[in-house]
C-alpha cells in the first residue's frame, strides 16, 4: 500500500470524505454546541476552531512535489483521526 502514498485518486477520497465529515461535526455542534478539546494534530489549538478548508487547501496533491505529496497525504489522515 505504500505506493498510493501521495497518488492524486487517494487524496482526492480522502479530502472527500474529510469535508463529508467536517459538515456532520458542524451540523452536531450546531444543535449541540462546540465540543472544546484541544486538537489531536495541532495540540496548540482547540478541535472545533481549525479551519479544515484552509488545511485542505494547503495539503494537495502535487505532480511537481511528490515528497510533498506523500506528506500531506499523511497529514490528511492525521486529520481525519483529529476530527
Amino acid at each position: 500500500m505504500a505506493h498510493l502514498l501521495g497518488h492524486r485518486g487517494c487524496m482526492e477520497s480522502l479530502r472527500a470524505d474529510l469535508r463529508d465529515l467536517q459538515a456532520a461535526i458542524a451540523d452536531v455542534c450546531s444543535r449541540v454546541g462546540a465540543v472544546r478539546f484541544p486538537s489531536w494534530k495541532f495540540p496548540d489549538k482547540v478541535s472545533c476552531e481549525l479551519d479544515i478548508a484552509v488545511l485542505l487547501q494547503r495539503y494537495r496533491h502535487s505532480d511537481s512535489e511528490p515528497e510533498f505529496s506523500q506528506h500531506a497525504h499523511v497529514v490528511l489522515l492525521e486529520l481525519l483521526i483529529d476530527r
